[in-house]
């Protein structure tokens, strides 16, 4: 029997149709199950491309630390791409990150540092980066190598799943390499494909797509992990946004729990954000489409949280709690 590494493991995620949430006939919303990647998120698919291209530039070697700051998922990628290889890997996340992400970091055998809401995990990931020439700074805020892998992998898929059909793409943004790297793909394939970004309440994001001189006024703390920005980045894209709606907590979660109860998904919050964002759309649509969208991560991340009702109670979500 042939061995099969777990990298090999990441991509050709299943495209699914929602078919409980079609709002009208001929008006279909369509997934791509990225949390059937390894650790169980989209950012698989990066970390193997970024990490490769630093192998091919001879900037790792075996004595090399990867470096990273993220919000959990990307950390979770670091730590397993860096385990495949007989690397370390040292990651900086929030303090909001979930229990279970930082446990599935640990896993791996990486140095997990917890960075709190004044401190930024990013910034804090690319000083230590800075501290030995041994350490390799992945930058996934800021390395255009980000929305690259998402063209070549997700957005190839993508309009590979849907026969090139796609009429919108509705994706929420925290590096913006998703959204970005998928977008350029698809208008590629066709210039009339719409994009729409999803962003949380309390991101900048939209503001700053709106023209909002005052964006920054508009930044507030928000639950759904993976999503949304407190800053602008690089790897965003903005020109080759068409639209950009916001959801609120309360809008993700009611649909994370929706698509547990109704389509047997078990999904993390900016998912939610997503087909929630995917519906509003939708709606007002006046003929026949085919909106497509991702499931980012795995709902098992968040057990102690949107699964929780002691967690939902302590964040004003006790009208949430199902049986």
């Amino acid at each position: 029997m042939s061995k099969i590494e777990a990298l090999n493991l990441i991509g050709n995620t299943p495209m699914v149709h929602l078919k409980t949430l079609d709002p009208k006939p001929g008006v279909e919303i369509h997934i791509k199950l990225e949390s059937m990647n390894p650790t169980g998120s989209i950012k698989d698919r990066i970390i193997k491309y970024m990490v490769q291209k630093g192998l091919d530039a001879g900037k790792i070697n075996e004595n090399t630390t990867l470096v990273e700051g993220s919000s959990g998922n990307t950390a979770a990628s670091v730590a397993m791409v860096a385990s495949t290889m007989g690397l370390k890997s040292i990651l900086f996340v929030p303090e909001k990150c979930s229990e279970e992400k930082i446990a599935i970091i640990k896993s791996y055998g990486a140095e997990v540092i917890v960075k709190s809401a004044s401190e930024d995990y990013g910034v804090a990931a690319g000083e230590k980066a800075s501290e030995s020439e041994d350490y390799y700074y992945i930058d996934q805020f800021n390395s255009m190598l980000n929305p690259e892998a998402h063209y070549m992998t997700l957005g190839k898929e993508i309009v590979d799943d849907m026969d090139g059909k796609i009429d919108v793409f509705i994706a929420a943004g925290s590096t913006g390499g998703t959204i970005s790297g998928v977008a350029k793909r698809l208008k590629e394939n066709d210039p009339n494909t719409k994009i729409i970004l999803a962003d949380p309440e309390g991101s900048i994001n939209k503001p700053y797509f709106d023209g909002k001189e005052d964006y920054m006024s508009y930044k507030k703390s928000f639950q759904v992990e993976g999503a949304g920005k407190n800053k602008i980045v690089k790897t965003m894209n903005f020109d080759i946004l068409d639209e950009a709606i916001h959801f609120n907590d309360e809008n993700a979660i009611g649909m994370v729990q929706r698509l547990a109860r109704e389509e047997g998904l078990m999904v993390g919050g900016s998912a939610g954000g997503n087909v929630w964002a995917a519906l509003e759309v939708a709606k007002r649509m006046e003929a026949p489409a085919k909106i497509v969208t991702v499931i980012p991560d795995s709902g098992f991340k968040y057990l102690s949280k949107m699964f929780n009702p002691a967690w939902l109670k302590e964040k004003g979500f006790g009208h949430l709690i199902t049986d």
